[in-house]
């Protein structure tokens, strides 16, 4: 990885302190958006990508309408494949359109533009990967990886870009961000790589007793059409097609690698599979990780929010609903606000502020 650090390529001070952020959901690619000329991807015009991250940096701070406290990005790829550090590691971004949104992902910006300089050279792709892998390492970023326009409307990142992002966000060699599993080749529109919940391996190539459990679950439920000859120890491509599957089931969107269901497990897709999450056991570990409120808003919805029903359902705090009984379902409602408001009034360490919106505490308590 090539990092160039704010002061090597000259950075102002912050107009204002960052805001710290201790984790994220994934990291969303950008792009200028602007006329970049395309004789910045010259080979001998790399000593011009420090002048151009000084440039984007005073527009930013000039701003008035946004009032950016720095540079909006956290890191800039430039299209010699240097990672010039923006905001940098644990500082939440000012990019992804607005404060939810900002909240949940880093934001990596390539030096292409809608004009001009428009298609990434290989060198900038894997510039790209590099910031992903510095952001997860050191910045504690989840595994998506998103286009600007996903969750906002924009043109951003370019269609060039984007598409490249829905593939996967592979290296030119075809190794996807962290490797995928042992570093293999995406697999064409199906996600090979993996993650770790509770010390235990899921995604292509993973093995062991879990992952059997996980198909035997799924055929149980009703997602195997993709098992030819049935579950086995090993993660397959048939194994992330039937978790796809569920996952869309649940209301996630997306199934391409790297978006919400592409068929890897994230903790609470595996909660809702299976009733709780093997492995190294804590004290809490039988409870999904808490979404974040934004998960929890009225009218909107979210698949954590059927997870939070269940635990209403089962703890007997049911009593609003629309008259055909309170239903399970990923729609948050003035119904589930109210159930969700009962049973906070009925734990003292709740009552105080029982407003009907999950917070980690509440979520704790009425999913253990």
């Amino acid at each position: 990885m090539k990092l160039v650090s704010r002061a090597a390529w000259g950075a102002r001070p912050s107009k204002y302190d960052l805001a710290y952020i201790a984790s994220t959901l994934g990291v969303k690619v950008h792009y200028e958006g602007t006329y970049v000329p395309k004789s910045l991807a010259a080979a001998d015009a790399h000593g011009s990508c420090a002048g151009r991250m000084r440039d984007i940096q005073a527009s930013h701070l000039a701003n008035a309408k946004e009032d950016y406290s720095d540079i909006a990005y956290n890191a800039v790829v430039c299209p010699h494949g240097a990672v010039f550090e923006g905001r940098g590691l644990h500082r939440r971004t000012g990019a992804n359109g607005n404060q939810t949104l900002n909240a949940q992902d880093y934001a990596v910006c390539a030096m292409v533009g809608s004009s001009g300089l428009v298609l990434p050279t290989d060198a900038q792709l894997d510039g790209i990967v590099d910031a992903i892998q510095w952001l997860r390492n050191g910045g504690d970023a989840g595994d998506r990886v998103r286009g600007h326009r996903d969750g906002y409307a924009t043109s951003c990142p370019g269609d060039p870009l984007y598409a490249w992002v829905q593939a996967g966000a592979p290296r030119p060699d075809g190794t996807a961000p962290q490797g995928g599993s042992g570093g293999e080749a995406t697999g064409g529109t199906v996600a090979r790589y993996q993650v770790e919940i509770n010390g235990l391996k899921y995604g292509y190539g993973a093995s062991g007793a879990h992952v059997t459990a996980v198909g035997e679950t799924l055929v149980a439920r009703g997602f195997g059409k993709h098992y030819k000859e049935g579950p086995g120890p090993r993660w397959t491509d048939a194994d992330t097609e039937n978790f796809s599957d569920f996952q869309v089931s649940l209301g996630y969107k997306g199934t391409a690698p790297h978006q919400d269901a592409d068929g890897v497990p994230g903790p609470v897709s595996l909660h809702e599979l299976l009733g709780s999450l093997p492995g190294k056991q804590t004290s809490s570990s039988a409870v999904p990780p808490f979404p974040g409120r934004s998960a929890f808003v009225v009218g909107k919805s979210n698949p954590a929010v059927t997870v939070l029903d269940r635990g209403l359902v089962r703890k007997g705090f049911a009593k609003f609903h629309d008259g055909n009984g309170y239903q399970p379902g990923p729609r948050f409602t003035e119904f589930t606000r109210r159930n969700v408001q009962a049973f906070q009034r009925s734990v003292p360490a709740l009552a105080a502020d029982a407003d009907g919106f999950p917070g980690p505490e509440t979520w704790r308590r009425l999913l253990s």
